[in-house]
């Protein structure tokens, strides 16, 4: 049996929209768990009028504490042999079980592709995975490198034993992919198939993106955890810490000209990273010439201007000279 966790907040127009493709799967065995985190729309109503309509469907509700949370709720009540997470917004494949499950006989973890879309179903990007085997090592260098696979917790299928003692951290960004990166250190293989999708709706009610709007601390904490990580692994990539590292600078450059006194916090602390990693960071032989110039004055100088962050302008001068 597959149990399948959904955390919901404030979805309840749309849920519907991911219930019915699940009643549609060709594979029938599924214990169907909702979260309902809180939620202040008719979210609850809808889950109660499933749950009616559906017994396979368990529905549970928790005062508003967030995603992780739910997630983490569904896991400790689960009861299948292997659990997958959905969100209640987006759609899958009618054969999304039934391929994850194939795939898994022989793996930890089996991952698919991920269709972006608008609510219209209009197709945005798409990520098409090559059936493949891959090791920890080699899974997590796709993660941790953004090439391939995708950093959340849906579009898989985990075997219950390699997540059980598992759980989502309690930040609003970034979760995702140190609860995943977790899960794939404890798996021996991990099994990418192309057959089906996952169809992410991008949408302002999206638990993808709730939260995000605004840079927190939640970032510096999840880039610490990140790097201490791949520094501990050295097994992995080298691409892994230059993208993690790289990814932080990006929030820092969106900062410029922004003051307020939590940017200026956020930049702060960003730099106590950028300091307390440089020698690994001149070390990545990832970076170019010109990325660690960049770097090593965004450490040198934010110290005295919290509020100087290297922009374009800055490319654009050192381009004269590479």
């Amino acid at each position: 049996m597959i149990s399948v966790i959904i955390p919901i907040y404030n979805t309840g127009k749309l849920l519907n929209r991911m219930l019915q493709s699940i009643q549609e799967q060709s594979y029938k065995d599924l214990e169907i768990i909702l979260i309902n985190d809180g939620s202040t729309d008719e979210s609850g109503q809808e889950c109660q009028k499933a749950a009616v309509n559906d017994e396979r469907i368990r529905y549970f509700y928790q005062e508003n504490a967030g995603a992780s949370s739910a997630r983490n709720y569904g896991m400790r009540i689960a009861e299948g042999e292997y659990i997958a997470f959905l969100d209640s917004d987006d759609e899958i494949d009618k054969e999304y079980f039934e391929q994850l499950l194939i795939a898994c006989k022989n793996a930890d973890i089996a991952v698919c592709s991920v269709v972006v879309e608008s609510d219209d179903k209009e197709e945005i990007s798409r990520f098409e995975m090559n059936n493949q085997m891959l090791t920890s090592t080699q899974a997590l260098n796709q993660l941790l490198t953004r090439k391939g696979i995708n950093s959340g917790p849906c579009a898989k299928l985990f075997r219950k034993k390699i997540i059980e003692d598992l759980c989502f951290p309690d930040l609003k960004i970034y979760e995702d992919i140190l609860f995943v990166k977790d899960a794939f250190k404890k798996a021996e293989k991990i099994s990418v198939i192309n057959g089906v999708a996952y169809h992410y709706y991008q949408n302002e009610g999206s638990v993808m993106h709730s939260g995000q709007k605004k840079l927190s601390l939640d970032i510096i904490n999840a880039t610490e955890q990140l790097l201490n990580f791949e520094k501990e692994n050295k097994q992995l990539d080298p691409e892994c810490i230059y993208i993690t590292f790289s990814h932080l600078y990006q929030h820092v450059q969106s900062l410029s000209g922004k003051y307020s006194e939590e940017n200026r916090i956020f930049i702060k602390e960003a730099r106590k990273i950028f300091c307390k990693n440089y020698k690994m960071l001149m070390n990545c032989k990832s970076f170019t010439k010109k990325e660690v110039i960049i770097y090593s004055l965004y450490v040198a100088f934010i110290k005295n201007y919290p509020f100087i962050c290297l922009t374009n302008n800055t490319n654009a001068i050192l381009r004269d000279f590479f």
